[in-house]
């Protein structure tokens, strides 16, 4: 059986199993769940289109986080460690948020692509658009054995096609996944990521979509950015990060800090305070929230706060732009805009959030996928 962690792992090396969420890709009864999608998508879709929020503005290209995060927990604070504004107040009242549920099966990462675009990454991965949603599972070849465990997050690429890409892990080390979705269905597909297509150890991280660039690296080996106009190559590093594209910059997060990536390599934005277990992150140019264990932190004005994490187990944001970013966890989902924290009218565990403006937000968690409007 194939196992998939959530996207958000702590930076941690362990395994263990209280550190990580799992979903077994096993052969399942679909039909059921094949049959109310397509009816479900076009009714969301329909709500969507009917309610728009008044003063939002249209998302900035979509933006990814990296599916593996391999790092030694950072050590105890030290006078070194950037200085914490205070806390902003807690969040205020549950916000009603209006939700329609397209699936049923666990979810634990979902894309969106050009025009109604969707993939799901499931038990088995889903696909689809204004039509509806249809199962497509992994070949046999292409699943893990029971002694192995993936690690992996579906992403589109360029051709609006969805790709698998990660680490399968096993007694005898990590290695690559990266399975590519075609006409015929999925297969194996390194050979779009040139010299980290090959058999040498070790697995992949990044993020890929529509948007340019893209971004494949390895731990200790090399990162290609992919460019429409050529690709580039730099050191990876010896961390594994989140990753997250916004308005054309590539951020990556881990026990260090937030950074940034071009041809140039890896140059840190903001060194981390004190902070344990990063899991999840947003940022765009002068902002950022980072979500470490069950402590929340904003970057603004080049000086980060400690904030009350609106959600337990915070596990992944979205984010419109500062004034409307996503969060969603163990506790559920929380929505900010500009001002504050509130809690939305809707149950975790959640591990997945996308979005193309706020009325057309997709959240996926142990209950299923949802579509939502604020």
């Amino acid at each position: 059986m194939i196992r998939v962690r959530a996207r958000n792992e702590s930076l941690r090396g362990s395994r263990q199993a209280g550190q990580s969420f799992r979903a077994r890709w096993a052969g399942s009864k679909l039909s059921r769940h094949a049959a109310r999608s397509a009816l479900w998508l076009n009714l969301c879709l329909g709500c969507a289109a009917a309610s728009p929020v008044p003063n939002r503005r249209a998302s900035a290209p979509e933006s990814r986080t990296s599916a593996r995060m391999t790092t030694a927990s950072p050590p105890p604070a030290t006078s070194s460690a950037p200085a914490l504004t205070p806390s902003a107040p807690a969040a205020g009242p549950a916000l009603d948020l209006a939700t329609v549920q397209l699936l049923t099966v666990a979810v634990r990462s979902i894309a969106l692509a050009e025009g109604s675009r969707i993939a799901v990454l499931a038990d088995p991965p889903y696909l689809g658009d204004a039509r509806g949603l249809h199962a497509v599972p992994l070949p046999n070849a292409l699943r893990a054995k029971p002694a192995q465990d993936d690690e992996a997050q579906i992403y589109f690429g360029r051709d609006n096609e969805p790709r698998i890409m990660g680490t399968r892990h096993s007694d005898a080390g990590e290695a690559p996944i990266y399975f590519r979705h075609t006409n015929a269905g999925w297969r194996d597909g390194r050979e779009e990521i040139g010299q980290l297509g090959g058999a040498t150890a070790g697995g992949l991280w990044g993020v890929l979509g529509n948007a340019d660039p893209e971004l494949v690296c390895r731990v200790n080996s090399l990162c290609i950015i992919k460019r429409t106009s050529g690709w580039t190559t730099t050191p990876a590093g010896p961390n594994a990060r989140l990753i997250q594209l916004s308005a054309g910059t590539l951020w990556g997060l881990d026990a260090s800090g937030l950074a940034t990536i071009d041809a140039h390599g890896w140059s840190m934005v903001a060194a981390a305070p004190a902070w344990s277990e990063p899991r999840a992150f947003w940022a765009n140019t002068g902002e950022a929230w980072v979500a470490a264990g069950n402590e929340l932190f904003h970057l603004h004005a080049g000086a980060w706060s400690k904030e009350p994490l609106p959600v337990r187990d915070a596990q992944a944001f979205w984010g419109v732009g500062s004034d409307s970013v996503w969060l969603v966890g163990k506790g559920g989902a929380a929505h900010y805009d500009g001002h504050g924290w509130r809690v939305l009218s809707i149950a975790g565990p959640l591990y997945a959030v996308r979005g193309r403006a706020d009325s057309d937000v997709w959240l996926g968690g142990d209950a299923g996928l949802f579509h939502a409007s604020l």
